[in-house]
């Protein structure tokens, strides 16, 4: 089966396009199950954003829901999922549990987008850091975010803080960091949790990164015992979506991945690597 487990719409800050839109360009390119996972970015610092950054509202309404219901309804032969994108904020878990609690949401990333009280897509956020020391803290992160006591499905784009990373080598391997990502991949294992895939990879593209996590990170993980793996494009428009995922999925297969796995209404199913 083709997947697109990443993607997002205008009940996201950053993107314009309706779900409607989303959902047609899908089925044009051949995919059968669609994730819409719309931010729950509830502890971005606007207040300390550079002059000209948008507000990062939360902006998840019941509408959001009802409009999903109808594609679904109109196209039975392709499935879209009414999903979020969590971004971990220690202080804001409270806040984020009540949230999800309250919405009939089918499938759920954690990700982490904040380190050190700023976005990493700042330049303020490297001031006076090192790739090293960047990076081990990025790590350091998404380690807690993995205890967070709200339900979750998947680990988003691992990796993240190499998209808009201004040192020379962007991408985060497993070499940099073997200690530290060992303790991750076995928590996300131990946990049951699965490991996506995002083709989204920004500035790492250069390298020929192909995903993030980069795919040494996979290698690794399945060294482990992982077998939970998913796709997403992470698109915000609707040319992006299944961005590069035959090269992906190729990738995977390649290492010995031979399922998806999605999620149902809260349930994990898996489905053949197309």
């Amino acid at each position: 089966m083709k997947i697109d487990c990443h993607n997002h719409s205008l009940f996201s800050p950053d993107s314009s396009r309706t779900p409607e839109e989303g959902a047609e360009k899908a089925r044009e390119d051949g995919i059968k199950y669609l994730a819409f996972t719309e931010h729950m970015d509830l502890g971005f610092p606007n207040d300390a954003r550079p002059e000209g950054e948008f507000v990062f509202n939360y902006m998840i309404t019941g509408e959001y829901f009802e409009r999903v219901r109808r594609i679904n309804a109109a196209f039975p032969d392709f499935e879209v999922c009414a999903g979020v994108e969590v971004g971990y904020t220690p202080e804001d878990v409270g806040e984020i549990c009540d949230k999800l609690g309250a919405l009939p949401f089918g499938y759920i990333v954690n990700s982490v987008h904040i380190c050190h009280g700023l976005d990493c897509y700042w330049k303020k956020f490297w001031d006076g850091y090192s790739r090293e020391k960047a990076y081990r803290e990025y790590l350091d992160c998404v380690r807690e975010s993995l205890d967070a006591p709200y339900r979750y499905d998947a680990v988003g784009h691992l990796g993240y803080i190499g998209r808009p990373s201004p040192f020379e080598r962007k991408t985060l391997l497993y070499s940099d960091f073997p200690e530290e990502l060992d303790d991750i991949l076995r928590t996300v294992i131990a946990k049951g949790k699965i490991l996506e895939a995002n083709s989204s990879v920004g500035g790492c593209a250069a390298e020929g990164t192909l995903c993030l996590p980069d795919i040494s990170i996979f290698a690794r993980y399945y060294e482990l015992g992982g077998r939970k793996v998913n796709f997403g494009s992470d698109s915000h428009r609707s040319e992006r979506t299944g961005y590069n995922y035959p090269s992906v999925a190729a990738a995977l297969k390649d290492l010995g991945f031979t399922h998806w796995t999605i999620v149902r209404g809260g349930k994990e199913y898996k489905e053949v690597i197309d």
